[in-house]
């Protein structure tokens, strides 16, 4: 939950800066169609990778779709 917990916390420090700061975010800005467009492919393919790996590799898999979502929601 602790880390759960952090994930929130930087998603919504990012999320401030993005109001705040908008040029913060502009190096990601030609990636946001990209990025928005490839949401549910990305998301089966974590899927299906979390139930297919076992758990030293689900934990990787599970931290990489994290920092997509937390594209998906910054951009």
């Amino acid at each position: 939950m602790r880390t759960l917990g952090w994930i929130f916390v930087f998603l919504g420090i990012l999320l401030l800066l993005r109001e705040f700061q908008p040029s913060f975010l502009d190096w990601l800005r030609p990636y946001a169609p990209y990025i928005r467009d490839a949401f549910w492919g990305v998301t089966l393919v974590a899927f299906g990778l979390y139930t297919l790996t076992r758990r030293a590799l689900r934990r990787a898999v599970l931290v990489l779709y994290l920092i997509y979502l937390l594209l998906y929601l910054v951009v």
